[in-house]
């Protein structure tokens, strides 16, 4: 798509595509229908990820990424407009449309993924169960040693698009289970650093994450301490693409301006002797 010209791209023109796609419409527009007697406004729908932006973009005007976390990690950074290059794109990068028409630049990995499958190789290697990975707490000395002890450049992988280094370590190296998931937190942040800079420009002060690692203070006080000059915080929107999806076209429907209190926020900051990610 064009994102200045706000139409398709000309070959999907001249593969006559555009004959069965809709007409670009604007993501905050309405029009008036009936349903079952009532004359309701209704809008012309939603990509997923991009309502699920909109809540923070209407509470926040200092930019900031969206890192949605879950099977993906995807980064979401709506205040980017530079055109993807050639790198971005064979590192997975891609250019999504916000609801006002403009870029939001994004980058992903397989992380959650790669969470699972390591988790249970862990579990199983030191039989224990994978569910009390869930309850584990951050252990900033554990981590600290591991610095020490683990050689990092000697394990990494150099595409960062595929795994975190720690598919290639050898479990034999760490004396529990508790040090090994450090470990593989450890990597995975490491991972998530460099899928954020693809995307990440000069005046990003904030990086909100929702979705499963949000939940894992490892993960988060982790990335706090690899990213010490941009404030991160664990964030949580209830139905986020329900709400982001009515904020679009809160205007046509609610008298009231849009709500400022519908995003939990858990602040984090590094751990006090950092660790180079």
């Amino acid at each position: 798509m064009g994102f200045r010209k706000n139409e398709y791209h000309s070959w999907v023109s001249i593969e006559e595509f555009d004959k069965k796609f809709g007409k670009f419409t604007p993501a905050d527009s309405s029009l008036g229908t009936n349903f079952q007697g009532h004359n309701i406004k209704v809008g012309v729908g939603l990509h997923d990820s991009s309502a699920a932006l909109i809540p923070y973009l209407a509470n926040f005007s200092t930019p900031f990424i969206l890192l949605s976390t879950g099977t993906w990690c995807i980064s979401l950074n709506p205040f980017n407009q530079e055109k993807l290059t050639e790198t971005e794109l064979k590192q997975d990068c891609l250019c999504y449309m916000h609801y006002k028409g403009k870029a939001v630049k994004a980058s992903r990995i397989f992380a959650g993924n790669e969470h699972e499958i390591q988790l249970k190789r862990i579990a199983d290697h030191f039989d224990r169960a994978a569910y009390i990975f869930k309850h584990l707490k951050f252990n900033p000395g554990m981590v600290l040693n591991l610095a020490n002890k683990i050689t990092e450049n000697a394990l990494l992988q150099t595409d960062f698009s595929i795994n975190s280094g720690f598919p290639d370590r050898d479990l034999n190296l760490f004396k529990t289970a508790e040090e090994a998931y450090h470990q593989l937190i450890f990597d995975l942040v490491k991972q998530q650093v460099y899928s954020l800079k693809l995307i990440l420009n000069e005046g990003v002060k904030r990086i909100f994450v929702d979705g499963g690692f949000g939940k894992n203070a490892i993960y988060m006080h982790l990335l706090a301490t690899a990213i010490p000059d941009i404030e991160v915080y664990a964030s949580s929107v209830s139905q986020a693409t329900a709400i982001g999806t009515a904020l679009a076209i809160n205007d046509a429907w609610n008298e009231s301006p849009a709500p400022t209190d519908i995003i939990q926020l858990k602040y984090y900051s590094a751990i006090q002797r950092s660790t180079q990610l």
